[in-house]
């Protein structure tokens, strides 16, 4: 199963780097396609082994919710309040698409892999493939060769890059991500394959970099801030200070290389312009906000229950939100927007729980999960999502098929490994790693 699994990433990868866009009915892609005959192996898997056991229950609580909720608005919207320009049949696509199809890529991915050994290959593969298409992406711009479809915005978006997820912001979102998990598997590799996985974090950096995305870096920032907080009881910051000196040391140089290759404009412009005037720098995003807010305002009924799923793009509004909370406030009210955030709560607390319990490579894995999901969550402050989605869930499922198996399981540390503490692991692992151990009858004493 998990070379089917792997297989559907590299298809999925390939379809969004040579913008294959083939619709086979209505609602059904290739994408759609592979994803269900993935899921019917799996059932087919799950009835010859006689039945499976969910697990994990809050998070398909809460994501079962909020796929209720938003069916129950779309309902409402087209068959009782009717928008002008709101159709049944389109909506009810875009929700397939953006909700349902998401909690089917989650499972499959969640029970298709049953060991660490699947989570960590499949893993893997999705860390190669985003990679491999962000190499292309900027082999592309330097014209190095012409893969697939590769754009650089014009006018208000002049010089930034638009990778294979979507526009610059999308990318940069799908990279921030995943870019902790990358030095998670550089950490946990030895040798030539640990250098491999630095290079792929490099070049997936860079990318970041020439979207020029703003949102991705307040992520980031987001992420070490609060991310550090969650976990400080299972980081050692002896050893997590010396990774931080490596990381610097390689960001400058790839920095450097990405500002004298692209120009100035991206980074100099976008991202040092946000720091040194942020109420500048905000005033676009508060233009496009604040006909949206006083909408929700001038209905204030909608602020518990929203609009109806997809009813955004039926009120005329002349701007993306750019911004998905505001979009779920808007859609689906307070109800939709506490099920989103309850989710990714819950995705968070279950990796935390998970690391504390799970030996030292998988607990680097799990920790570098919660700083992902942080980054990508500080993101969205600024960003609409599409095309990345499909990779965040499925990274989604594999990781927490990881907290599942260290959760059921406990680690079993040899005293020489408790002298060597790892980067990130459970606390058990660095508390005491010189502290001779005493006979059973002498520590009675």
């Amino acid at each position: 199963m998990r070379y089917l699994l792997a297989l559907q990433i590299f298809v999925l990868t390939a379809i969004d780097v040579f913008d294959w866009s083939q619709s086979l009915a209505p609602g059904l892609s290739v994408k759609n396609a592979i994803l269900y005959v993935i899921l019917l192996a799996l059932v087919a898997r799950f009835v010859v082994r006689g039945g499976m056991r969910m697990e994990l229950p809050k998070l398909h609580m809460w994501f079962g919710l909020l796929i209720v909720y938003a069916t129950l608005t779309w309902l409402t919207a087209a068959l009782l309040i009717r928008y002008e320009f709101y159709t049944l049949l389109d909506s009810g696509i875009d929700l397939k698409g953006r909700l349902l199809d998401n909690a089917v890529l989650f499972a499959v991915y969640l029970y298709g892999t049953r060991t660490l050994d699947d989570a960590k290959f499949v893993l893997k593969c999705v860390l190669l493939a985003v990679a491999a298409a962000n190499a292309i992406a900027i082999g592309n711009v330097l014209g190095l060769f012409h893969v697939g479809v590769t754009e650089v915005g014009t006018g208000l978006l002049a010089g930034r890059v638009f990778g294979a997820f979507g526009h610059a912001n999308e990318t940069a979102a799908l990279i921030v991500c995943l870019l902790p998990t990358y030095v998670a598997a550089a950490v946990s590799s030895a040798r030539i394959a640990r250098w491999f996985w630095a290079a792929a974090g490099a070049v997936s950096a860079a990318m970041m970099m020439m979207t020029g995305s703003r949102g991705a870096f307040v992520g980031l920032l987001l992420a070490v801030v609060c991310g550090s907080w969650l976990c400080h009881h299972i980081i050692s910051w002896r050893r997590a200070a010396a990774l931080a000196v490596t990381f610097v040391a390689v960001a400058v140089p790839v920095t450097a290389l990405v500002s004298i290759e692209f120009g100035h404009s991206i980074l100099t412009e976008r991202v040092t312009d946000m720091f040194l005037n942020p109420a500048t720098s905000g005033d676009g995003r508060a233009y496009i906000w604040r006909p949206v807010v006083d909408k929700i305002m001038g209905n204030p009924v909608t602020l518990i229950t929203g609009f109806g799923w997809d009813a955004y793009d039926a009120m005329g509004f002349s701007y993306a939100p750019h911004n998905h909370y505001l979009l779920l406030w808007f859609e689906l009210g307070v109800i939709g927007l506490a099920c989103y955030l309850m989710l990714m709560r819950q995705l968070v607390v279950t990796a935390l729980r998970g690391a504390e319990n799970a030996s030292d490579e998988t607990a680097r894995y799990l920790i570098a999960f919660v700083y992902g999901i942080l980054a990508v969550s500080g993101a969205l402050l600024f960003a609409q999502l599409f095309r990345p989605w499909t990779y965040i869930w499925i990274y989604c499922g594999i990781t927490m098929r990881m907290a599942v198996i260290a959760l059921q399981t406990k680690p079993n540390i040899a005293p020489h490994a408790q002298r060597d503490a790892p980067v990130v692991g459970s606390r058990r692992a660095i508390a005491d790693p010189v502290a001779p151990r005493l006979p059973v009858t002498q520590r009675s004493r």
